[in-house]
């Protein structure tokens, strides 16, 4: 103000005081925003996690644009309002990628769960089948097994009858039993076979050497001419005779049981020569499978 020809400085203070506060006003502007610092330090956070940038990439990235718009805002404007406003953005889209990346690492759990359910049911399927092909292997070859031992049953039956046809025997409760009579093995009222007795005994060593397990008795027998002492000796002697010429083609003599009855057991009547020819006779027991001859002893 001017009064008269002097200057009044109160003006002047006036503003030079404005232009001073000014002045610290334009330089005391703040350098940080701390929306942004949490920004930046949440996006970082996600960045150095590799499930977030394994399974959520292009939301990461969402992010990173959203904190570049802040970052830019902040460095051009200083407008706090608005990038408190980007800076929450940015940490909405952090919160999306680690939520994205949350879901696809369930989601992988999940179908890892589901491939190793199906691969153990897969091994559980393959396991019964697996069982159910060697049952019925097992079954095929006891099926197979039971038509062998039919069929092996059947053949040892159909050799038994043509073993036992051959040595003209019979079947009996005692056993297999082969009459011979006295003149086919030895001449009258002796013990020593005849040369042609050999013909009619070998089938039977060929039938015992066929059946190990098989024992058998000897049983001579004469009619009732002469005393009974006479007759019980000569019965023993053929029976014995005839136990001899089996043990010299090899047969066990522990399987061999040779007794002389005498008079004692005649098939027929001793009244004329034609009976008394049947009861001169050695009868040959041979034992049924698993029985021994000593359980028939008369």
């Amino acid at each position: 103000m001017i009064q008269g020809n002097k200057i009044s400085a109160f003006p002047v203070v006036v503003l030079s005081t404005a232009l001073v506060m000014g002045g610290l006003i334009s330089g005391c502007a703040p350098r940080n925003n701390l929306a942004l610092e949490r920004a930046r330090a949440s996006y970082l956070q996600a960045q150095q996690n590799p499930q977030i940038v394994t399974h959520a990439p292009a939301a990461l990235n969402d992010a990173k644009v959203a904190l570049n718009r802040a970052e830019e805002t902040w460095e051009s404007t200083h407008d706090q309002e608005e990038v408190a406003h980007l800076s929450y953005v940015t940490e909405q889209k952090v919160e999306v990628a680690r939520a994205t990346a949350q879901e696809k690492i369930a989601e992988a759990e999940a179908q890892q769960l589901a491939s190793e359910r199906e691969r153990v049911l897969l091994e559980a399927r393959t396991r019964e089948a697996e069982r159910a092909r060697l049952s019925a292997q097992e079954a095929a070859a006891r099926a197979r097994e039971a038509t062998d031992l039919a069929v092996g049953a059947t053949a040892r039956a159909t050799l038994l009858e043509q073993e036992l046809a051959e040595l003209k025997a019979r079947e009996t409760e005692r056993g297999v039993v082969m009459t011979l009579q006295e003149d086919v093995l030895f001449e009258y009222d002796k013990a020593d076979l005849k040369p042609g007795a050999m013909r009619n005994l070998y089938p039977l060593v060929t039938f015992l050497r066929n059946h190990p397990t098989r024992t058998l008795l000897i049983e001579g027998h004469t009619d009732s001419t002469g005393s009974d002492s006479y007759n019980a000796d000569l019965s023993r002697r053929r029976a014995e005779a005839v136990r001899y010429f089996l043990v010299q083609n090899g047969i066990s003599p522990e399987r061999i049981v040779a007794q002389g009855y005498g008079e004692a057991y005649p098939v027929t009547s001793n009244d004329n020569e034609a009976g008394r020819q049947q009861n001169r006779r050695v009868e040959i027991v041979i034992s049924h499978e698993g029985q021994r001859v000593a359980e028939r002893l008369r």
